[in-house]
């Protein structure tokens, strides 16, 4: 039971692979038929040296019965001494004997070879009478053998006499007159030689098949291998697919099923590889999208903060201006203070635009028409060693965009490219009719389905690292020297691109120069927006009463300032529950509200509602330093409520409260 058990594991193991499967069937085939086949030769070479030795003993004893006819016949042994002797001098001849009819043994010769003991005994003369008798009556040989020796008895005869008249033709059946048979001859062969022939003929065989067996083994194993070599291939990158590890192309090298599969394989494998590539650029994009988005908000929040602290140097700087004598030495240092605080809110609009978060005056344009006519600026931006060449087709190439965004785009693009070309060099922008760019087909994010409008501006100058590339439309990030860059210019251009519905590139190698492509969908049919530019207005003064509602200090201070500076009477609110509260109070009185739209409490919109509940009159002018998705998000813009964002200048926001009283 343990071997039967032994050898199924044992078998179960070397055919566990389909190698071993293919080798042991071929294995099993060679065996068998070599063994069939061996066993084929070896008996046939058995038999052939049997009959051999038969035929041989046969002759012999004919030979001897016709040599010893007259010596037996005249019962003369010494007549057969010589038959006898020659016949004896063959190497096989164990004794040979011959006996009257009577069974009285006349002579016999025995080798030295017949009393050996692995040799049978010759038996004695009382055992032949039974086969005298056989030969007497059938007067044919008779041949006796065992293992180790072969008899062949042959009866000798006499010549046949006939009487004359039964020779005549016309006899039917002639018989002899006297009896035939008048002695018995008998020669005994050694099997000896035979059975040393056949054990060397064995040895030999099982030589031969051994070899015949082993190069055939090693001949079905390498056919096995040939066969299954693609397939263990295939397994192993099979395997390394299931793992997650690099997949290499397996070779196809037959035609058949498998040379199918081999190709199938390597087609998904191929697949696989592309659809990785892809994953892992998608991956990369939206790590960025999502690195850009949170800096964008932290963007919009910052914003707030600084245009609150803006609003009020502004302001409060603007009305110390309006109280200076135009020859007051104090004034140049105020100017210097406003400028700064300018640029500084052009920072926080810089902020905004990267965000997305700024409302932008979208209408058809001409891509073509917008950069010929900042051609003249841009000439003005770069110096007198940098060629601008401009690269327009004929063909209109119209876009939905605000142009005031779109020409910060290109300043700050020059810019960028400018100082990028310290030494002089050339400087292209180019537009086009073009396809959406790969990386966005590959997303399927892309913004343009059909055609896209190509706004390419490319430089000859230093080229960006390939460390730095990745990070270049960040906030805040340059590689230019300290004071000489903000590192929001690009920041700007890809918040700008994208609110726009874009996409933007860049393609720069160290010393090759940059390439920035920006696409914008192509419209048609979209009516063109005509542009109204109104007159400035001088800001009068007033005496109307206004509630400012607002809950940072400073900025309460500096608009209660402002209005009581220019006739209005003021009444503060510190938030939104406080506003209602000041209204209920006075409210036959107000005649504007001034309200900040984020507060603690109640925030604008639902003061505003409790207000108009109580008087639907009421004029009300909304004002915030939040991103303007915020304020969107409000439904101020929405409604069509009044809205003027900080930090506004004093004087905008004293022309938007007479605006809206005499309205």
């Amino acid at each position: 039971m343990q071997t039967h058990l032994f050898l199924n594991k044992l078998l179960k193991k070397a055919t566990g692979s389909f190698t071993a499967k293919i080798f042991f069937a071929q294995a099993v085939s060679v065996v068998i038929l070599t063994l069939i086949f061996t066993g084929y030769f070896i008996h046939r070479e058995r038999r052939a040296m049997t009959e051999l030795l038969l035929n041989k003993g046969e002759m012999l004893s004919r030979q001897l019965a016709e040599s010893c006819r007259i010596g037996v016949f005249a019962e003369n042994s010494s007549l057969v001494e010589a038959p006898i002797d020659n016949a004896q001098e063959q190497k096989e001849v164990l004794s040979v004997r011959v006996f009257t009819r009577d069974g009285r043994l006349l002579s016999e010769r025995r080798s030295p070879e017949a009393d050996h003991p692995g040799k049978d005994a010759v038996p004695g003369t009382d055992t032949y009478h039974e086969l005298f008798r056989t030969l007497l009556r059938t007067e044919a040989p008779v041949t006796l053998q065992n293992d180790t020796r072969m008899e062949f008895w042959t009866p000798i005869l006499t010549v046949d006499v006939y009487l004359p008249e039964e020779t005549l033709p016309f006899t039917d059946s002639p018989s002899p007159k006297s009896e035939r048979v008048i002695g018995f001859a008998g020669i005994t062969l050694d099997k000896g030689g035979l059975n040393a022939t056949y054990r060397g003929l064995i040895f030999k065989g099982i030589l031969v098949c051994g070899a015949f067996l082993a190069l055939a083994l090693g001949i079905a194993w390498f056919v096995a291998r040939g066969l299954t070599r693609p397939l263990q291939l295939l397994k192993n990158q099979v395997n390394a697919l299931g793992a997650g590890y690099e997949v290499e192309t397996v070779p196809v090298e037959t035609g058949d099923e498998i040379g199918s599969l081999t190709g199938a394989f390597n087609s998904m494998a191929q697949s696989l590889r592309l659809r990785d590539t892809e994953n892992a650029n998608l991956e990369a994009q939206l790590r960025q999208a999502q690195k850009m988005e949170a800096i964008g908000q932290l963007a919009g929040g910052v914003a707030h903060d600084f245009n609150n602290i803006l609003c009020a140097i502004i302001g409060f700087g603007t009305l110390l201006e309006m109280g200076l004598d135009k020859e007051d030495p104090v004034r140049d240092h105020l100017k210097q203070i406003l400028a700064a605080a300018d640029r500084a809110t052009r920072l926080t609009q810089s902020l905004l635009a990267f965000s997305r978060k700024q409302i932008i005056n979208p209408r058809s344009s001409d891509l073509n028409d917008i950069v010929r006519d900042i051609e003249k600026m841009l000439n003005r931006l770069i110096t007198e060693d940098i060629e601008l060449r401009i690269d327009l087709p004929r063909k209109e190439l119209r876009v939905l965009v605000d142009q005031g965004q779109i020409d910060q785009v290109l300043v700050n693009l020059v810019t960028n490219a400018r100082d990028a070309m310290p030494n002089g060099g050339l400087l292209t922008v180019r537009t086009a009719e073009s396809e959406p760019p790969a990386e966005m087909l590959i997303a399927q994010q892309s913004p343009c389905p059909g055609r896209c409008a190509l706004l390419e501006v490319s430089d000859t100058g230093e080229g960006i690292d390939m460390g730095v590339r990745d990070r270049i439309f960040e906030p805040f990030f340059t590689t230019k020297e300290v004071g000489k860059g903000t590192g929001l210019g690009l920041s700007m251009v890809y918040g700008i691109v994208k609110q726009h519905g874009g996409h933007i590139t860049a393609h720069s190698e160290p010393g090759q120069g940059a390439t920035i492509r920006i696409y914008l969908p192509i419209v048609d049919n979209v009516p063109v927006t005509p542009v109204h530019v109104e007159e400035p207005l001088r800001p009068p003064t007033g005496n109307e009463m206004v509630l400012v509602v607002e809950d940072d200090h400073e900025v309460r201070a500096l608009h209660h300032a402002i209005l009581e500076t220019f006739g209005y009477r003021v009444i503060d609110a510190v938030d939104g529950e406080d506003a209602v509260v000041q209204f209920i109070r006075h409210r036959d009185e107000i005649d504007l509200v001034i309200m900040d739209v984020v507060m603690p409490r109640k925030n604008g919109r639902q003061a505003y509602g409790e207000i108009v509940g109580l008087r639907p009159d009421i004029k009300v002018l909304f004002m915030s330093g939040y991103a303007e998705d915020i304020v969107q998000e409000k439904g101020i813009t929405a409604d069509g409520l009044n809205f003027i964002p900080k930090p506004a200048p004093p004087l905008d926001m004293l022309k938007k409260v007479r605006e809206i009283l005499d309205a």
